[in-house]
């Protein structure tokens, strides 16, 4: 007979409970959106105590900072980029970033679109998605000094910049559109992104 499983860490249960009380606040903010989800609708649909949460979480906030976090981990891949930039595989860095800018698996739509409506009137909220900006700009510049170590900063910064920029309006038209975006448009896009990767590239030879 297999022995019973072990029994979680304290630290594993903490990190269970939050992840309860993460999951099910996903869920509410899709479905009822941020203002109309309170603690208590969140403990209901959790199973987590409000002031359990309220030890884990100081408000809804740090629990949307929590999903955001989460699914930027996803969609970024930071582990796939690492591993990448260790190989040295410039061919495997330029499929990276056309997956970043095509934002074609994009976690949870409904979500997003309701955390980014409450960035336009919640400073703290918007506080969070600056951060996240920052984030994605790091690994573009960081994705770049690879393909073009000798590059000026500048130019890496001003290319990171522009695709940034290009990849925003792929991310809200997909937003809009269920999704959808139309491969002919989606391949000029990506075409413009190869060429300044070319162009930045040129410059550091």
């Amino acid at each position: 007979m297999d022995d019973p499983p072990a029994p979680l860490e304290r630290g594993g249960k903490a990190n269970a409970r939050r992840e309860k009380v993460v999951q099910a606040a996903r869920n509410l903010f899709a479905e009822q959106g941020f203002h109309a989800t309170g603690m208590a609708a969140i403990s209901q649909a959790s199973g987590v105590l409000v002031g359990q949460i309220y030890r884990d979480f100081a408000n809804k906030e740090a629990i949307v900072a929590a999903i955001v976090e989460r699914d930027l981990d996803e969609y970024l891949r930071e582990g796939e980029l690492h591993e990448t930039c260790a190989c040295d595989d410039p061919a495997a860095v330029r499929a990276w970033i056309a997956r970043f800018v095509a934002c074609s698996d994009i976690p949870d739509r409904r979500l997003i679109a309701e955390i980014m409506a409450e960035a336009a009137r919640n400073v703290r909220v918007a506080d969070i998605f600056r951060a996240v900006d920052a984030r994605l700009s790091g690994r573009l510049v960081e994705a770049f000094h690879i393909l073009a170590p000798a590059a000026d900063a500048r130019r890496i910064d001003c290319v990171a910049e522009t695709i940034m920029v290009l990849s925003g309006g792929i991310f809200h038209h997909r937003l809009g559109n269920d999704g959808a975006i139309d491969d002919a448009v989606l391949e000029r896009l990506l075409n413009i992104t190869a060429n300044e990767i070319d162009a930045l590239v040129a410059s550091s030879t």
